[in-house]
């Protein structure tokens, strides 16, 4: 028997326990005035696959510790399997220690799911293809590309599109865009000032009067959308619009990009936010039912 638990960021849990007709269970949470987290779970999982919904936007650490909670909870209370839902997973730009003494923050979360018992994991768009070389367990990454792609070819104008990556990690979504667009693709380099400023360069000669889609998987300070957007503008595009499947927006980072002069954006609801105008439940929800 299979039961699905939504955590404090867990609302797909809802549209995926219709989809798959899995039960919906409850935990309570809650943030004691001293910032300890309260867990409890009073649904009987003793021998049930155990699905727990968790987005980490905004307040990672926090919601990382309480599904930990939950994981453990799960496993002491007898659940024969659990299984996360987490559809956006941050700490997963950088997969390994670059300089020494700095901290291998996604191995370290890796580690602490493993013993907290996390039997499998289902993500979107994990932000490096190579995650295998860091979890133990079972990894579905699922892409919510093509359904962006449709988005964007439904409420965009796009006359002679053009897709580009919005960086050299960015190709295997700007690709999948492009293929459903039936249009070409280019990347272009980023380089990192510090975490909210970058440089684009590398804007491809063929955005000389095409309608433009920039690709990226997460937009979070804006700073990498703003820039190629200028770039792009300086190059020639005609429109610009910018599709991305993590919109963990920050601080004033829509308005940044909007200010830039963008023509359109939008995300999944992978994290909720303004420009989350796809749903990647029905896309999780497939494939559990896969299995």
């Amino acid at each position: 028997m299979r039961v699905i638990i939504p955590a404090s960021q867990g609302i797909l849990a809802y549209p995926i326990s219709r989809k798959t007709g899995i039960q919906l269970g409850y935990a309570e949470l809650e943030k004691l005035p001293d910032g300890e987290k309260y867990v409890r779970v009073s649904e009987n999982v003793r021998e049930k696959e155990v699905f727990i919904v968790n987005s980490f936007a905004h307040i990672p650490d926090e919601l990382i510790i309480e599904s930990f909670f939950l994981i453990d909870t799960f496993k002491d209370l007898g659940a024969e399997k659990v299984i996360g839902i987490f559809p956006y997973f941050p700490y997963s730009r950088l997969m390994r220690r670059f300089i020494r003494g700095e901290a291998a923050k996604l191995k370290s979360i890796a580690k602490l799911f493993k013993v907290a018992g996390l039997d499998k994991m289902y993500v979107v768009d994990f932000h490096q293809r190579n995650f295998d070389e860091i979890f133990d367990f079972e990894v579905v990454d699922v892409t919510a590309m093509h359904l962006l792609a449709e988005y964007a070819a439904e409420n965009f104008i796009l006359e002679k599109p053009f897709v580009v990556g919005a960086d050299e990690v960015a190709e295997y979504w700007a690709k999948i865009v492009a293929d459903k667009l039936e249009c070409d693709y280019a990347l272009m380099r980023k380089i990192r000032i510090d975490a909210e400023n970058v440089i684009v360069d590398s804007v491809p000669e063929k955005v000389v009067n095409r309608d433009v889609i920039i690709v990226d998987d997460i937009i979070s300070t804006g700073g990498t959308v703003v820039q190629a957007v200028k770039a792009l503008k300086v190059a020639g595009a005609r429109r610009i619009y910018a599709v991305c499947t993590h919109p963990a927006l920050s601080n004033e980072a829509l308005k940044s990009i909007y200010h830039a002069g963008i023509d359109g954006i939008v995300g999944t609801d992978t994290v909720l936010s303004p420009i989350s105008h796809v749903s990647v439940a029905d896309l999780i929800s497939d494939s559990i039912l896969q299995f």
